[in-house]
């Protein structure tokens, strides 16, 4: 699958429209505070680019521009490190002179942009690369520029604010934790609930000095190479599903727990037999002595790190290692609650460490997920106080800057956290619909953890990948079959290519391939479409050798409440899952009739039904986009481009009288909805040449 915006518009830049610097609200008297030892690594690192999407506000742009810069201002009294600068002292180290020298606020705008051109492509616009300032800077240039900008964007139907933050200065504890009182700020609370503390007394603070090249740091990684990124999402619900099954251990033994009657089992259907008397004798020693073996119980997998087991297997096989090669799977973990005594919970900085677990391919694919997890798990647990204070003795030994990037093509990184407040950050207009981030620090492999929008131990993983390897990923039935977004779609598409190929290959039409079928089920909503028995499709194969099976639905009823839109278009309507965003551009009653020379009384009714399901369900994946697209989102006079399910090319426009047009066909009623499916009644069918020709009737046919 090609790693671009699936709906393209043809200007894509984003205006900056204003510069201008704020200063703190009151002047500062925080000392110079000096870099740590997990400070100084970041040096080469970009700066951090992260940013929330939000839903037009209820104001003028310049009263919302006039509130977040009046906000930044007071919240910077707050945060004076990130008002200043860095400096090097002769000794050379490197400290945050809190100066007042302010940060930078720009006014952006976007409109060609909406929420929908963000939040529904399959893979991450580019776009969204022009929602941050200071791109591709790295953090030693502080010494020479602001350390924070906030980008405001004006998008069509919303706004988006970005933050590129110092890496040396903050790392996703420190910068969340700012963001989210800047909001509060803006909101007017006046008390501050979360202050930082700027405390440099712990064993981070090192005497030993970073040197720093004559021509100064970049990053360890190649910044223009091919990437494509995606952002998976999990529900709690998959996600403890994923936790249960990678927690599924035997039980037997596990507390010293001894099962005589399984021993009695085994020894009744074993071919060499102990005498009852020894059988009596093994299970009394066993009682016996159960206190002595028995097991110290098996640490349980976080949910989290069975959600990183499962991606480690799945990027894994994507990449199509030999068994050999080694792999490394290199978390993040927050140093604060692991050092004796502990740092304080807010504390401003960095206080993070690289945690690498090494696996070979084969042991990870031939392996199960927990097994991965276990791998995982030990590491995490193990990062004490005397391995944090190991690695901060180790770093100056040899002080130098973090090696971000995959060096060997085996390597993933997963960075930020799902616990990071990131949706709790109200402006005064309603919490944000996205968490986006930008260009920084990006590379094939680079994974970021968000919380879910809806909470709840929701996770989203923002996954960067080479496009060969996500591609593959995409494919890969044991990562995809949890993530919630792409569940549906993912099996739409497999079924849509199997009566695809089977239609091509036989010639047969599609009464054949369904006549052995009377219910799929495709993660459908609960609707009942009035069929009772049931058959399975035969197993799909992947391109990896992995099979799976899919169900379908389909139904001779007529459903209720079709009389607006027609029986057939709420058929295909009800085939769709109503709790995930597609928009559908259905053909009307009478294009039915007029095109396709289908009727309800006649149509439905006994070996028609067959002909008449299977025509519904190719014109449903012609008409079909997994996201929504709203008539006021389409601009006027400027063509946009997407693809249906079934990979055909949809160039939607719009006329000045609202009109939507579709591949030249003109819509009649445009945005009706249905939970989360946006609806568009056309005045003709759109589909393929080929299909078209198949179905269109005898006295239409070119005459020689």
């Amino acid at each position: 699958m090609p790693c671009e915006s699936p709906m393209a518009v043809s200007d894509s830049l984003t205006k900056i429209i204003s510069k201008s610097t704020v200063f703190p609200a009151t002047q500062s008297t925080l000392p110079d505070l000096k870099l740590s030892a997990s400070d100084l690594p970041m040096l080469s690192c970009h700066y951090i680019q992260k940013g929330n999407l939000f839903l037009r506000p209820p104001i003028v742009i310049s009263d919302l521009l006039f509130l977040l810069r009046e906000g930044l201002s007071r919240v910077l009294t707050h945060f004076p490190p990130l008002a200043g600068r860095l400096i090097t002292d002769a000794n050379g180290y490197v400290y945050i002179t809190c100066n007042d020298a302010g940060v930078q606020f720009l006014h952006a705008n976007a409109t060609h942009i909406s929420v929908t051109d963000i939040v529904s492509p399959l893979h991450v616009p580019d776009s969204v690369k022009g929602f941050f300032a200071f791109d591709r800077m790295v953090s030693h240039d502080g010494h020479f520029n602001p350390l924070l900008a906030v980008q405001v964007t004006e998008l069509h139907d919303g706004v988006f604010i970005g933050f590129s933050v110092n890496h040396a200065v903050v790392d996703g504890t420190s910068l969340w934790n700012f963001i989210n009182t800047f909001a509060e700020v803006c909101r007017g609370v006046k008390l501050i609930t979360k202050q930082p503390c700027f405390t440099r007394e712990s064993v981070l603070i090192s005497p030993a000095v970073l040197k720093v090249p004559a021509d100064g740091l970049k990053v360890t990684f190649d910044e223009f190479a091919p990437l494509c990124e995606r952002v998976f999402s999990f529900t709690r619900e998959s996600i403890l599903k994923l936790k249960d099954r990678t927690n599924n251990r035997k039980k037997i033994n596990s507390y010293g727990e001894i099962n005589a009657a399984e021993v009695m089992g085994k020894q009744s259907n074993d071919p060499i037999k102990l005498s009852d008397d020894k059988v009596t004798a093994l299970i009394g020693n066993w009682i016996r002595n159960a206190v002595v073996t028995k097991a110290e119980p098996v640490p349980e997998i976080s949910s989290f790190q069975s959600l990183c087991a499962l991606l480690w297997r799945g990027v894994t096989r994507a990449r199509k290692f030999p068994d050999s090669k080694t792999t490394t799977f290199r978390m993040a973990v927050n140093c604060r609650h692991r050092l004796e005594p502990k740092l304080e919970t807010l504390y401003f900085g960095n206080a993070i460490q690289s945690i690498p677990t090494y696996a070979s391919a084969g042991d990870v694919l031939s392996h199960d997920l927990r097994w991965c997890a276990e791998q995982l798990n030990k590491n995490v647990l193990s990062h004490d106080d005397t391995m944090v204070r190991r690695s901060v003795y180790n770093w100056e030994q040899d002080p130098r800057c973090f090696p971000l990037g995959n060096f060997d093509g085996a390597m993933l990184t997963m960075g930020s956290s799902p616990r990071f407040p990131m949706f709790d950050n109200d402006f005064g207009w309603g919490k944000p619909v996205a968490v986006r981030s930008g260009r920084a620090n990006k590379f094939d492999g680079k994974i970021s953890a968000f919380p879910g929008r809806e909470g709840g131990g929701s996770v989203d993983l923002e996954v960067v990948l080479s496009p060969e390897t996500m591609a593959e990923l995409e494919l890969d039935p044991e990562f995809m079959q949890w993530n919630c977004e792409i569940t549906f779609l993912f099996k739409v598409m497999n079924l849509l290519d199997i009566l695809l190929r089977s239609t091509t290959t036989s010639g047969c039409g599609f009464s054949l391939i369904l006549s052995n079928i009377t219910n799929f089920n495709l993660g459908m909503s609960p609707c009942d479409l009035g069929f009772e028995n049931e058959t399975r499709l035969p197993d799909i194969s992947f391109s990896n050798g992995a099979r799976t099976t899919i169900k379908l639905k389909k139904s001779s009823k007529i459903p209720e409440n079709s009389e607006r839109i027609g029986a057939f278009a709420t058929m295909m309507i009800e085939m769709l899952p109503q709790d995930l965003p597609f928009t559908i551009f259905v053909p009307s009653k009478l294009a039915f009739e007029r095109d396709l020379r289908l009727g309800v009384n006649d149509s439905l009714v006994g070996e028609k039904a067959n002909d008449t399901f299977a025509i519904l369900t190719r014109v449903l994946s012609f008409t079909v986009v997994p996201w929504k697209i709203l008539s006021e989102s389409v601009p006027y006079s400027r063509e946009i481009t997407c693809d249906s399910l079934s990979g055909l090319k949809l160039y939607v426009s719009k006329d000045p009288d609202e009109t939507l047009i579709v591949n030249r066909i003109r819509s009649k009623q445009v945005d009706l909805k249905k939970n989360e499916i946006v609806i568009h009644v056309m005045d003709g069918v759109i589909m393929e040449a080929d299909f078209e020709q198949s179905v269109r009737p005898d006295d239409d046919h070119d005459q020689d």
